[in-house]
């Protein structure tokens, strides 16, 4: 209501941690049955509903402090949104990228940094999670300046080619 933007779900604090072997950003396909899941489906459907007329193809999940649940969250939507279209998942993360990690892609394959600094094609650096059925790309090797790579002119043509659903699917299926 401070923003003035409209609500799209209400998500449940989960219990647990990483500690107790509970990760978050699997509580989607931990119990699909669940209440957290069900949220994650409206959250879904009000993402969907609210742009009928232009779909979106962008959508950013963020926050202003650390800890408040991005990545659970990016990460159900997306699993979420794969049941119904192509998603992909990019991990922009560059301080502290997780998506890797909990698909269990080695910390050196190349990622989003890889791609905007030209040292990698988008073939290298997108994968398919079998489970979900959602494309991800990670964060690849943390930049020493993470906000100048988000912001740069190159960033923003990466994004405009991975708009893009017939030229990703053509990058995707000649690697």
């Amino acid at each position: 209501s401070r923003l003035g933007l409209p609500l799209l779900g209400y998500l449940q604090k989960l219990p647990g941690g990483e500690k107790k072997g509970f990760h978050s950003e699997l509580a989607f396909f931990n119990d699909s049955q669940s209440l957290f899941a069900e949220s994650i489906r409206t959250v879904r459907t009000g993402v969907l509903m609210s742009a009928l007329d232009t779909p979106h193809k962008i959508v950013v999940v963020t926050s202003s402090v650390p800890g408040e649940g991005k990545t659970t969250v990016s990460f159900n939507l997306a699993c979420a949104m794969a049941q119904v279209k192509n998603t992909l998942l990019i991990d922009a993360d560059m301080r502290r990228p997780k998506i890797g990690k909990l698909l269990g892609r080695d910390g050196g394959a190349p990622g989003l940094s890889s791609l905007v600094s030209g040292t990698a094609q988008a073939a290298q650096c997108i994968f398919q999670d079998s489970k979900s059925g959602a494309y991800f790309m990670t964060a690849g090797a943390v930049p020493p300046n993470p906000l100048e790579l988000l912001t740069s002119k190159r960033f923003i043509e990466v994004l405009e080619k991975l708009k893009d659903k017939e030229a990703l699917r053509e990058k995707l299926l000649t690697c």
